[in-house]
């Protein structure tokens, strides 16, 4: 598994995971940033698309010629975006995603957001209609016969908006319901747990998800984390307590998530991509290895140059 760094390309955060199996096959979760423009393919072609400027360079460097496989766990551009430039150059042979469609009235960036995404998933249907399925908690995914690959969340009826007197006016209904309806997975190999854990924000997790999970669901060995590591809580750590626990998030963010404090606290070792580059996890069964592109250091804080 390797979770990819990704460039400050949007004011935000995003998440775009390479995964590897033990027979070879090749599957994603998430693709990154990217977005479609309307000034034409010159202009298009100077903007980053994590589909054509980070996954498609290691596959070829690893001499992947197909995606078995990608799982995209909610329509957030910075989640989906490079699946704009890859379903055009590279043969994808399933996608799965939680086929959740916004109730109601939205603010019209995250309602373009999910209709964007609609409409490219749409368009690949039309192409492979037997290779498209909306997952939902409980499903099994057959990626590889050493692995165990369930779906935790979103619920089959999924969650119902949980309204907060807290939350930021600029965290719309739009921007939280999406998230707490994205795809969460649990993944054994012999006895290596990982958990990815989606975009679900703080309140959604510890109101809605955490009460329907057993335990022995929470715990894991590596955890990519919720909401990128940026609402990481004390609660959240203590149900997973990892060995490994990973944020996907750029500078100046990385230097300040909750994650760096709650994790260590439960024992775990924390990395972060805007920290320590390209993290690469690499399992055997028995026990797994981290490597990362740079090492933790003040240097590694430091704001990157224009």
């Amino acid at each position: 598994m390797t979770v990819l760094n990704l460039p400050n390309v949007s004011g935000g955060a995003g998440m775009a995971i390479v995964m590897q199996t033990p027979s070879g096959r090749t599957f994603l979760y998430d693709t990154g940033n990217g977005s479609p423009e309307n000034t034409g393919t010159a202009e298009w072609d100077k903007l980053h698309n994590s589909g054509r400027d980070l996954i498609a360079p290691l596959l070829r460097k690893r001499e992947v010629k197909a995606i078995d496989g990608l799982v995209v766990s909610h329509a957030h551009s910075d989640h989906f975006g490079g699946f704009i430039w890859l379903a055009d150059n590279f043969p994808i042979r399933r996608l799965w995603d939680p086929g959740f469609t916004l109730p109601g009235q939205a603010a019209d960036d995250y309602r373009g957001e999910l209709g964007l995404y609609a409409k490219l998933r749409d368009q690949y249907r039309k192409r492979f209609p037997e290779a498209y399925q909306a997952v939902r908690a409980g499903d099994k995914l057959a990626w590889d016969d050493q692995l165990e690959v369930e779906v935790l969340s979103p619920p089959k009826e999924f969650f119902g908006e949980l309204v907060s007197e807290t939350r930021p006016k600029n965290d719309t209904r739009g921007h939280h319901l999406i998230n707490a309806n994205a795809i969460a997975l649990r993944i054994r190999h012999g006895k290596v747990v990982f958990f990815i854990v989606g975009d679900i924000q703080e309140d959604y997790l510890k109101e809605r998800l955490w009460p329907l999970l057993p335990p022995e669901k929470k715990k894991c060995d590596v955890c990519i984390l919720p909401s990128h590591g940026i609402h990481s809580t004390k609660e959240e750590a203590e149900a997973t307590r990892p060995a490994v626990a990973v944020g996907s998030v750029w500078l100046p963010w990385a230097k300040s998530i909750p994650a760096w404090r709650v994790y260590p606290a439960v024992g775990a070792t924390v990395y972060v991509t805007g920290v320590h580059g390209d993290i690469e996890i690499v399992s055997d069964g028995e026990r797994f290895t981290v490597t990362t592109q740079r090492e933790y250091s003040a240097a590694s804080l430091a704001e990157p140059k224009p």
